[in-house]
């Protein structure tokens, strides 16, 4: 809400913008002028407001119509602009377009006005909401005159792609403007952060209709229902892409689809034309996105999807905002397809996610693996997270190219799951999309070869006798499953019988004949002794699985295990060289009696870094599942025999930004100065500094201390 808001368009709104932009601008060498009265808003005709100086001349436009209303005057300030340009034609013309918010028909038609001047240096429009522009006018107002110049204030017009939404256009300001306002970065983030929650639920919502309608009127059935739902959002993801990275018009929208129509021979299945020429496309051709199997249903008619998808989703822009609309279409695929959300199929909170990127202090040459990887939030966080660090850097461009194309690799079993971490990660920029429809266990080839693995295993139990894990997958590989040791109960039923025939010749009352007897089966007995001891010695030793099923968790560690290298990093101190592993995992692994030898394999194989245990509320927004998890940070061990001297960073997130009503609350994980990750560094840092030479000295941790504590509810 803005002081603009409340204002009366006749007699006060008009006005009163003229007095703030006199005051901020006119201190820079423009000119301002109100073309109505002071008790009467500007006759039709003329711009509301008129800017200008010796190189440039602005259209202010100002209207309270909001949402449908706004359509009315998209004409008039066309025809505004065109008679200003004609009568400045020596200089650069601009049009602000400011209104209590931007409705989204409005900003497409700016947009596409604005493609088609594309080719031009000026004849840009920039739509701006009364708060931002408020913002923007108190700023200037405030700040001398040699602070954000005339050619500063024109710049807004470039990167007019960026002009998608009211909350982009208010982070554009912030990036061309105002990046060192800490305050407006916190505010953006909020507000983005509310927006997206809002915005996928209703994405959700209108998603699930659409899959509805699809099979109503018999168009696609059971699961291919939900794969055009999926289709249909990775194009209009796929066009929202082009559009902002090569300037490319988006032809997915309502106005720009008819246009592609009329090139197309059937007029009634544009739809299957574009959906094939996106395939074609050769960086998608390269990575295997697609195969021929993936169509859009023949019986899918463009009437069908200009009135159920065009329309009804235009309004939402997914590319260049936090809108996650493929991860919306994997929660339907969830939810539609019936998966239990107890055993880990769903969403790992955004917060999370990001907490568990920072804390494994990635380095931009680090190979990640997700073998579990759901629509790979893990990996395009990771790869965001390392081509920052080599931005700047020598040979920048051949960095950030190998970290997407040979550092990033994801498996999920799914291949419907599978197909939407591909396009998720080409869509963030992925150069070849590492991520295979496989079970994330049976990954040999990764055995040894991983820096990091980051990932959020199925949480509840799996089955281990499934027709593609082997009797030594089960016996040798994974040592975590419960096994019987058969050489062992052999061993020890000789040992009975040689105790109960021993314990009868002792008693002295059996005939000499029986005793004979007794003694040479005590005799054999101890033969058989001796061989079943001489075998276990040797290893040598026979199992046979017990049980059918142990929480995923458990069994993924395992095989992180022989995903990750034993050495990482070389020159780094004896607990902190080997590869890392951050997972979330159910706590009844690490808590119950069922899962102590799963605690005994941990203690074995890894270094524990830190375990924070995370709020049952944690996955209630996104699953509304109230399963007790935590995340475990280990660091694998080169020698499974050394033991940890270091201590153990542990910690409780009561919030994590997101609370069960899909409310932005607090985030104890990050980003609140007294956070968890704070005190984790914090923490790391005196373990750190407490080595003598190679060894840790407990006694100098003690000495520098490290203070715990409750962070703010």
């Amino acid at each position: 809400m803005s002081k603009y808001d409340n204002l009366d368009a006749r007699r006060e709104l008009e006005q009163e913008i003229t007095k703030d932009l006199e005051r901020a601008l006119g201190k820079r060498g423009f000119s301002v002028r109100h073309n109505g009265t002071y008790d009467s808003h500007t006759p039709a005709g003329k711009p509301d407001i008129e800017v200008w100086n010796d190189y440039a001349h602005i259209n202010v436009e100002v209207t309270k119509s909001t949402k449908s209303m706004q359509d009315r005057e998209w004409q008039s300030i066309k025809d505004h602009f065109e008679e200003t340009k004609r009568n400045y034609s020596s200089k650069k013309c601009f049009v602000w377009f400011l209104s209590p918010e931007t409705y989204y028909r409005t900003i497409n038609s700016i947009k596409d006005w604005n493609f088609a001047h594309q080719d031009k240096d000026d004849q840009k429009f920039l739509p701006i909401c009364f708060s931002t522009f408020e913002f923007f006018v108190n700023k200037l107002i405030e700040s001398p005159q040699e602070q954000y110049t005339r050619r500063e204030i024109l710049g807004l017009f470039d990167n007019f792609v960026q002009f998608v939404d009211d909350e982009n256009i208010l982070r554009h300001f912030y990036e061309r403007l105002f990046n060192t306002d800490m305050k407006l970065k916190e505010e953006l983030e909020k507000r983005e952060e509310e927006r997206h929650q809002r915005v996928v639920e209703e994405l959700i919502s209108g998603f699930k209709q659409l899959e509805q309608k699809l099979r109503e009127e018999r168009i696609a059935l059971s699961v291919n229902a939900i794969k055009n739902v999926i289709y249909l959002v990775f194009i209009k993801l796929y066009e929202e892409k082009k559009e902002k990275e090569e300037q490319q018009r988006n032809r997915f929208t309502l106005t720009s689809f008819g246009e592609y129509q009329i090139n197309v021979r059937d007029k009634k299945t544009a739809v299957h034309k574009l959906f094939n020429d996106i395939k074609n496309d050769p960086e998608l051709k390269e990575s295997k996105l697609f195969t021929d199997e993936d169509e859009l249903s023949n019986r899918l008619k463009d009437k069908f999807v200009i009135e159920n998808f065009i329309k009804p989703f235009e309004q939402y822009t997914f590319y260049t905002t936090k809108v996650d609309g493929l991860g919306a279409a994997y929660e339907v695929l969830g939810q539609l397809s019936g998966k239990d959300v107890t055993v880990g199929q769903f969403f790992t909170p955004e917060k999370v996610v990001k907490f568990m990127v920072k804390l494994a202090e990635l380095h931009p040459s680090d190979v990640i693996f997700d073998p579990a990887c759901g629509t790979a939030r893990f990996l395009t966080y990771s790869m965001e997270d390392m081509i920052n660090k080599v931005k700047g850097a020598r040979n920048e461009a051949e960095k950030i190219n190998h970290i997407k194309r040979e550092q990033l690799f994801g498996t999920d079993d799914d291949p419907t799951v599978a197909k939407l971490a591909k396009m998720n990660m080409y869509i963030h920029g992925d150069g070849k999309t590492n991520i295979k429809d496989e079970d994330g266990l049976t990954q040999f080839d990764k055995d040894g070869k991983t820096d990091v693995i980051l990932t959020n295993p199925p949480l509840g139990d799996l089955n281990y006798w499934r027709s593609i894990y082997s009797d030594d997958f089960r016996l040798k590989r994974m040592e975590v499953i419960p096994k019987r040791n058969i050489t062992q109960e052999k061993l020890n039923k000789v040992l009975k019988q040689i105790a109960e025939h021993q314990a009868k010749l002792n008693s002295g009352n059996m005939p000499i004949k029986k005793a004979k007897r007794v003694q040479k089966r005590i005799s054999d007995l101890q033969r058989k002794k001796t061989e079943l001891e001489y075998e276990i010695k040797r290893g040598n030793c026979k199992y046979i699985v017990s049980g059918k099923q142990m929480k995923g968790g458990a069994l993924f560690l395992n095989a992180c295990k022989q995903y990750l290298k034993n050495k990482r990093d070389d020159s780094a101190l004896p607990e902190w060289k080997g590869g890392k592993v951050l997972t979330i995992i159910d706590e009844g692994v690490l808590n119950t009696d069922n899962y102590g030898e799963v605690r005994n394999f941990i203690r074995k194989y890894f270094f524990i870094k830190a375990i924070i245990s995370l709020t049952r509320d944690t996955f209630v927004p996104v699953s509304n599942t109230t399963t007790k998890t935590s995340i475990l940070y280990a660091i694998k061990k080169p020698d499974p025999n050394v033991v940890q001297k270091e201590p153990i960073f542990f910690g409780h997130a009561e919030k994590v930004g997101l609370n069960t009503k899909k409310k932005v609350c607090a985030n104890h994980l990050f980003n609140s100065g007294d956070d968890l990750l704070s005190k984790y560094f914090e923490f790391k840092a005196k373990v750190l500094a407490s080595y003598d030479g190679l060894t840790f000295n407990q006694e100098t941790f003690s000495r520098q201390g490290f203070l715990g504590g409750v962070l703010e509810q």
